[in-house]
């Protein structure tokens, strides 16, 4: 259902060359330390807004980091996601791991990605400037080398189809271990019924589908959401993070993106939903993931 969707998951590993304080949650700097790292390869006008510029067209730093918007909206093709988010204290010699997952046109341009991970070791992270060691860039799904000891091996820059098999299921249980923002009317999700979840994941999809492919996707939302109506959610639980980040849009420069992590375990006709939930783990669901929101992992019960 999906193969016309082609993706790749940079796993970068990074060490940490001195010690001191960083965000719990990291994909907000690493995004912003990317950003930079593209805008300077790219950016005729560094100090002009984006949606001011008559090239972002063209520009490869709008159209693969900081889409402006059009007729799919502002997203954009790349979600990030950090493992073992949450900590802050870090000492030399830790490591920093985290997933950089690329998709549609975004990923045909994977090789600039690339030279954003090995800029970024030239860059502090966070306020304290921490500095930090790039050891390797792999692809996540093989396992293959990228990137170690100032070699490229560009060959395993390749993107593949995404692959999704199909599964006869009448439960799931979704563990969502970075925040989840999913917000209707200006407020956040109290409880997660299937169908609102599944509400938010096809227009997620749709929009990134329009967006970064010459694929358009058509299905039946109407009927879906009506079969999506029908799972009853079993047990859920679910815990406040409050999270800020920096912005230079805002009058204090601080911009609050609270969220909920948790898990909810779903029961009914879940089958003809697992194309959609398996995509999901790739693009995220909810805002800011981006910034290494929304990332969930589904177990079945068969």
């Amino acid at each position: 259902m999906f193969e016309f969707f082609k993706l790749i998951t940079l796993r970068a590993v990074y060490e940490c060359q001195e010690g001191g304080e960083l965000p719990p949650y990291l994909g907000s700097t690493i995004r912003g330390i990317l950003g930079h790292c593209i805008r300077e390869f790219c950016c005729e006008f560094p100090k002009l807004k984006c949606f001011c510029c008559d090239r972002r067209k063209d520009c490869l730093y709008a159209s693969c980091f900081s889409n402006t918007g059009g007729e799919a909206g502002a997203v954009n093709p790349y979600t990030l996601y950090v493992h073992g988010e949450g900590r802050r204290s870090w000492r030399k010699g830790d490591v920093c791991v985290f997933d950089l997952t690329l998709f549609g046109r975004g990923a045909e341009q994977a090789g600039i990605y690339l030279d954003a991970l090995l800029a970024a070791e030239r860059k502090g992270w966070g306020a304290a400037r921490l500095s930090f060691r790039l050891v390797q860039v792999t692809e996540a799904d093989s396992a293959r080398l990228i990137y170690a000891g100032g070699r490229i091996w560009s060959r395993n820059l390749i993107p593949q189809p995404l692959k999704i098999q199909e599964r006869t299921v009448s439960s799931a249980n979704f563990f969502f271990d970075t925040p989840l923002r999913i917000v209707s009317g200006g407020k956040l999700f109290e409880s997660l019924p299937f169908e609102k979840l599944i509400r938010f994941l096809i227009r997620r999809i749709s929009l990134l589908v329009t967006a970064y492919t010459d694929v358009q996707v058509t299905w039946d939302e109407e009927a879906m959401l009506e079969l999506a109506g029908r799972v009853k959610i079993v047990e859920e639980a679910w815990r406040e993070i409050p999270f800020v980040r920096y912005s230079m849009n805002q009058k204090d420069r601080k911009l609050a993106l609270p969220g909920k992590t948790g898990w909810v375990l779903y029961e009914g006709e879940l089958s003809s939903f697992v194309p959609v939930l398996e995509v999901g783990k790739y693009l995220r669901v909810g805002k800011g993931a981006t910034i290494g929101f929304g990332h969930y992992e589904v177990n079945y019960d068969r």
